[in-house]
């Protein structure tokens, strides 16, 4: 598999095409395991980007009815090898659950209730970049920089991209109170 990093490391890895495979497959496994308890599954991330690098994790976001009820669903992502993080951030609408060991992490789901500001930015951006080949190169550009910048440090490195995130954001129409 094409996938996994050390926690709190960042590398990038040129975008493979089976990404969207492992996605595929586990949105099935995630299916099956919740049936209709679940309202959608969307691949985020640079991964879901085709062309661009990334770091090789598996971004996935969850539909479920009401975050208040997240606790619900632990038992069935354990069954998948999913682990429930405790330094997840309610307040930025998502619950973030992992799969990997710590020195080859390779999904993260982000569960969230459909139509959230945390699930229509994470849209927009993605449908932004996919459709806009030079903002997808930027992006590509401003993450090698932080990279090397960094070296590898996963902390300035994520708080480097925020204003180019809200940048593409704004350009995709978003009025919404960024996450």
């Amino acid at each position: 598999m094409s996938l996994g990093l050390q926690r709190g490391t960042v590398k990038l890895s040129e975008h493979d095409s089976s990404w969207k495979d492992i996605f595929d497959a586990e949105k099935i496994e995630l299916q099956k395991i919740f049936e209709d308890s679940i309202i959608g599954v969307e691949h985020i991330g640079s991964t879901s980007i085709p062309g661009i690098k990334a770091k090789p994790i598996l971004d996935l976001m969850v539909a479920i009815p009401s975050l208040d009820g997240w606790k619900e669903y632990e038992n069935g992502l354990q069954k998948l090898g999913y682990q429930f993080r405790t330094d997840f951030r309610e307040t930025q609408g998502n619950v973030l659950f992992v799969k990997g060991p710590e020195d080859s992490r390779t999904h993260y789901l982000k569960l969230t209730e459909l139509g959230s500001d945390f699930w229509v930015e994470h849209l927009l951006f993605r449908d932004f970049l996919i459709s806009h080949p030079e903002s997808r190169q930027e992006y590509e550009d401003i993450k090698t920089t932080l990279l090397e910048t960094y070296k590898g440090d996963r902390k300035p490195y994520t708080e480097g991209k925020k204003a180019f995130i809200e940048k593409i954001l704004k350009l995709a129409g978003y009025t919404g109170k960024i996450l």
